[in-house]
């Protein structure tokens, strides 16, 4: 129960999701809440499932796809080895790369894998432009899964390109539209034939287009707790074994490579993920993504995050934060609350002990950690507060303080972009409103002088005062230079325009 972890991943906080993961499932049709006339052979947890939603339900979740067998210290040099065959011992060689690109995994509640996708570096400005090595996909390998299909059908992985090999806004919107729903072609938004997909809080998760566009089809995004993957995503379980894996068969491959005075290559990342022999050195790789992406090991990850079933499981894993009430506030504190504040009384007897006899005791205590006033949605579903508060949410973190989690493509999400929007215009009617009325004043103004003193000329220049000729200038539209102060330079500038 350490107190150094994330201020996100606290008990009140997975709570809290937990809570609104619930109403979103049963708002959506996935399910309903389970009842004490319910058969235990139903499955456990807080809800019942509908026949065939938990496939219907998806985390995916991104990893280093890299090629480098050092510390992870990547430099921009290429790879290169020094070694010496007739002198025994010394260093181990390993593949120096800076090359990285960026694999997205993930499976169903059903304990389905979803087919891998491949983000891969290219600086080409055009798709036309966009190369790759033909033996990238003699090293690919399709998947065979079922989801919203008729039956079980071998389905490709897919690849994107960008210039950093990562995933923002418009890679987003392209992996779910070329990944996702080809895995549920009768995906709608209706009952029974919607899919739920679970991510993280990184970008490109609120762009209002795309989320408009997957709504149409059906397609609702939750959003997990912010800086919690480690106990709320279940492809982050996964990622365990499958980065040992991937990580071990890099090391032997290159050293297999080391005989032959070759390095690994950007086409190699299929092979170290799908397994299959290496037409150099004849090594035979095992598949890592089949076995860390196994059924058995996707249904261990949705259990343990608790998600489905429905258990909140989650809330009791050591990397949890507790915390207490704010001091003065009446609570009911459970077993790890009570222990908590042991451990603090403690540390303050302690620290008081040692600042008696005249040490630096205050050097040593701490405080245990309590609940934040805003660790909490503050505003109620379907209300003006939560649109307003969701409209001025910048950050994945205050939209969670705002709704509790619940999906992007909510009716107070597109409520809450459409108020902002016509708030801007509203803002940009108002300015030029202030313009044009100050346009009428100065050309009020300016007819007023002309019609008492006549147009302005050099001979009549000495009936004007400065502050005539300024009005003058201004309802001619002109800008006036910052060198320009004085009168007769000012009648000069209204007389040759």
């Amino acid at each position: 129960m350490s107190w150094n972890k994330g201020n996100w991943t606290t008990y009140d906080n997975l709570k809290l999701w937990y809570d609104t993961w619930k109403e979103t499932l049963i708002d959506l049709g996935f399910g309903r809440e389970r009842t004490i006339n319910d058969c235990p052979s139903l499955g456990e947890g807080e809800m019942i499932f509908f026949p065939g939603q938990t496939s219907r339900i998806i985390n995916v979740d991104e990893t280093d796809g890299s090629l480098d067998d050092t510390t992870g210290q990547r430099g921009g040099r290429p790879p290169m080895v020094f070694s010496v065959p007739d002198m025994s011992g010394g260093g181990t060689a390993v593949n120096k790369s800076g090359y990285s690109s960026t694999i997205i995994c993930g499976s169903s509640a059903a304990g389905e894998p979803v087919p891998p996708h491949f983000q891969l570096k290219s600086l080409a400005q055009t798709d036309v432009g966009q190369r790759m090595n033909v033996n990238w996909f003699e090293n690919c390998a399709d998947v065979f899964v079922k989801f919203g299909l008729p039956e079980k059908t071998a389905m490709p992985c897919t690849f994107g390109m960008n210039e950093r090999a990562g995933m923002n806004a418009v890679e987003l919107e392209k992996y779910i539209r070329n990944s996702i729903l080809p895995l549920f072609p009768d995906a709608a938004d209706e009952d029974l034939k919607r899919v739920l997909l679970k991510l993280d809080s990184g970008p490109g998760r609120m762009n209002i287009q795309m989320l408009a566009n997957l709504r149409l089809q059906g397609i609702y995004v939750v959003p997990g707790v912010p800086n919690a993957t480690s106990v709320t995503q279940e492809t982050d379980q996964n990622y365990g074994p499958f980065k040992s894996s991937y990580r071990t068969k890099i090391r032997r491959l290159s050293h297999a490579r080391q005989a032959f005075r070759k390095v690994l290559v950007i086409s190699d990342i299929a092979l170290l993920v799908f397994g299959g022999m290496d037409p150099i050195t004849g090594l035979r790789l095992s598949n890592s993504f089949e076995q860390a992406f196994s059924e058995k090991n996707n249904l261990s990850a949705w259990r343990k995050c608790g998600a489905i079933p429905l258990t909140r499981s989650a809330l009791y894993l050591p990397g949890v934060r507790r915390e207490l009430s704010q001091q003065g506030e009446a609570n009911v504190e459970d077993e790890q609350q009570v222990k908590l504040k042991r451990i603090e009384e403690a540390n303050h007897s302690q620290c008081a002990f040692l600042t008696a006899r005249g040490y630096c005791g205050l050097a040593l205590q701490r405080d245990a950690p309590r609940v934040q006033k805003t660790a909490a949605a503050l505003t109620i579903r379907h209300s003006k507060e939560r649109i307003e508060a969701i409209r001025k949410c910048k950050c994945a973190g205050q939209l969670f303080h705002a709704t509790g989690g619940t999906h992007l493509n909510s009716n107070e999400f597109f409520k809450a972009k459409a108020l902002e929007t016509q708030l801007e215009e509203a803002a940009k009617a108002t300015e030029t409103k202030k313009k044009r009325l100050a346009v009428i004043v100065v050309e009020e103004q300016a007819q007023g002088i002309l019609s008492t003193k006549g147009e302005l000329t050099l001979q009549n220049s000495t009936t004007y005062n400065v502050k005539d000729v300024l009005v003058l200038l201004r309802w001619k539209g002109l800008k006036i230079e910052k060198e320009k102060k004085k009168k007769h330079d000012l009648v000069a500038l209204y007389l040759t325009k």
